[in-house]
């Protein structure tokens, strides 16, 4: 049964395979660039959140002083 199997190439099948795989790891490069920018995005929202609190606290500890 085996045997059969294997003779039973179908023709077409390996080279949309061999095809398929450069495609993939050209895009992969953009995936992992766009999570990158998306990582740094939030990272410098994250840090412009942070600067506008501290010196709201600033200010606020200023007034009381």
């Amino acid at each position: 049964m085996l045997n059969i199997i294997t003779l039973l190439d179908i023709p077409g099948d390996s080279t949309a395979v061999d095809m398929a795989a450069p495609k993939m790891a050209g895009a992969d490069i953009y995936i992992v660039m766009a999570v990158t920018l998306i990582v740094w995005g939030g990272i410098f929202f994250y840090l412009l959140y942070l600067d506008r609190k501290v010196k709201y606290l600033k200010r606020k500890i200023d007034i009381k002083s």
